[in-house]
């Protein structure tokens, strides 16, 4: 006999809690435990009054998460929150979210906002908008790990953890030389189980693919679908990496260009 499979309604319970007598801590608690995609599902089914609630008990940190798994209305969701709070929460997000974000809004609070960007996030932003749409730069994300060659192992997997702090696409470790050039990619596995006696150049692969941030997508899409890596590092004219394609862009490049 078959067995069934009965799907929990997460969505349901989290519109429940949210709206059950349960002090802040506890419902924040509670939420927690459940996947930031239900969450931004749950939102659809709250009123703008109970969401303006939930929002300063989630914290911005955790909005920018769940956020980013919104397909619609997201102009909607953050002309509920102040310009403050929204410059904190698309800080906070992965560079091309925060451009899809941005690009939705309306001119005023989109410059409103941009203002209040952190350093390092409105720098990340200003990047990838200077991109035309039909380039692939205009589709990059800067979060990516990147170290130096003349690293050892234990140097390799200490710089690894420092980075992973802030961005959490380590599938493949980027590689530079001393002129901060591309240099090639690590398997994180390979690293993972390399001795540490072992030399770092043994597990950089010198002929791991990449493109031009200039390059029309619609010229290399082809290629990048081939290669089927994770990640693919977008390079500067001088080869310097200024960010990364992932396969998820990459499955969004093709459902557009088709």
């Amino acid at each position: 006999m078959e067995k069934t499979v009965v799907r929990n309604n997460y969505v349901e319970e989290l519109v429940n809690l949210i709206r059950s007598d349960l002090d802040k801590e506890e419902l924040l608690e509670q939420i927690s435990n459940y996947h930031e995609n239900d969450i931004a599902d749950a939102l659809e089914k709250l009123s703008e009054d109970e969401r303006k609630k939930l929002y300063p008990i989630l914290g911005a940190k955790r909005i920018s998460e769940i956020f980013s798994y919104l397909e619609e209305n997201t102009r909607q969701y953050f002309d509920e929150l102040s310009v403050e709070s929204a410059a904190k929460v698309i800080s906070l997000m992965d560079s091309d979210d925060a451009v899809d974000v941005l690009e939705h809004l309306e001119d005023s609070k989109r410059k409103e906002i941009v203002k209040k960007l952190d350093g390092d996030a409105v720098a990340d932003v200003r990047m990838i908008l200077s991109f035309d749409d039909s380039e692939i730069g205009s589709c990059m994300t800067t979060n990516f790990v990147c170290i130096s060659n003349n690293l050892t192992i234990r140097q390799a997997m200490s710089e690894l953890v420092k980075q992973a702090g802030e961005n959490d696409n380590i599938t493949t470790i980027y590689v530079m030389d001393e002129n901060k050039k591309f240099f090639g990619a690590i398997d994180l596995k390979d690293l993972i189980i390399a001795r540490e006696y072992a030399k770092l150049d043994d597990l950089i692969s010198h002929s791991y693919p990449f493109v031009y941030g200039h390059e029309k997508i619609e010229d290399c899409i082809d290629s990048i679908v081939e290669y089927a890596e994770d990640s693919i590092p977008v390079l500067s004219a001088d080869r310097v990496i200024i960010g990364v394609i992932t396969s998820e862009d990459i499955v969004e490049m093709v459902d557009d260009e088709m």
